[in-house]
């Protein structure tokens, strides 16, 4: 007996014995099993997931732009839609058109310019979704709305320098008086645009379904007020007896070529994204 006391380990602690001087109790296997439990744990937490797909929806800035035309919207109609009707009818009559530049009062002005920049905000916030789900050789920006800020100053831009080059053909060739009245239905134009626009732009972005659908609508209410104008210039340009030449020289060069280049000026605004490369 005394020889097996004195052959035993003193260093030798059991794992599951009790230390007299501090009162605790060493369980190394718990311990051991606990640590491998957490790091468990967090491993199944720690997983990549996968990206949320970019939306329109998203952006702040889009939702306050359309609330700023829903505002607008409703400001110039709360009285009744009797000027939408007028707007409407002005595309369609070219006699009541040819007077209209008289006819316009100061508030009808100042309403005409509230739905032009509405149908500036709304085309490029629609152009801009077109060249996310379209586009796939480049990825949506975090600087979405800024983006589209720059195709609101690029649209407007072109308006005002079509309006510009209306005005300057009209005392190039002493065409004042229906030139005022061609600018006039420009405007009116855009403004029907502004007005057709609203509704397919909102299923546009808060719709998760048939936005080719809704581009394709967007489009053809574009061609259909495009072709208005087109008749109306016809028309002009046979009351004034000119060459069929140059109503197809003139619709190529001032009413097709520079939506063209339009085009070609968002889509490289889209793909250099200009306040990514500055900021």
């Amino acid at each position: 007996m005394k020889d097996s006391v004195l052959l035993q380990d003193t260093v030798y602690i059991h794992r599951f014995s009790l230390n007299p001087v501090e009162g605790e109790i060493v369980n190394m296997t718990n311990k051991q099993l606990y640590s491998a439990h957490q790091d468990s744990i967090r491993d199944v937490v720690r997983y990549s997931g996968d990206l949320r797909p970019f939306n329109l929806e998203q952006v702040d800035g889009i939702f306050c732009l359309l609330l700023l035309c829903l505002f607008l919207f409703t400001y110039i109609y709360s009285g009744g839609l009797s000027f939408l009707k007028e707007s409407i009818s002005y595309l369609f009559t070219p006699v009541k058109a040819s007077r209209i530049h008289n006819q316009t009062t100061s508030r009808e002005m100042i309403y005409s310019y509230i739905l032009i920049f509405q149908s500036v905000v709304l085309s490029a916030i629609c152009i801009y979704d077109v060249f996310v789900e379209y586009e796939s050789s480049v990825q949506s920006n975090s600087k979405a709305f800024l983006t589209i800020v720059t195709f609101i100053v690029a649209i407007a831009l072109f308006f005002g320098i079509k309006d510009f080059i209306y005005k300057l053909i009209g005392y190039i060739f002493n065409q004042k008086k229906a030139m005022n009245s061609w600018r006039r239905m420009h405007m009116v134009s855009i403004e029907v645009l502004g007005i057709l626009y609203f509704l397919p732009t909102l299923l546009l972005i808060y719709s998760n379904f048939y936005h080719t659908e809704i581009l394709i609508l967007i489009l053809i209410l574009f061609l259909i007020v495009q072709i208005t104008l087109f008749y109306q210039i016809i028309v002009f340009f046979i009351g004034q007896k000119f060459n069929f030449l140059y109503l197809i020289a003139y619709l190529c060069t001032f009413e097709i070529l520079p939506y063209v280049y339009l085009a070609i000026g968002l889509i490289q605004l889209y793909r250099t994204d200009v306040f990514n490369t500055l900021l």
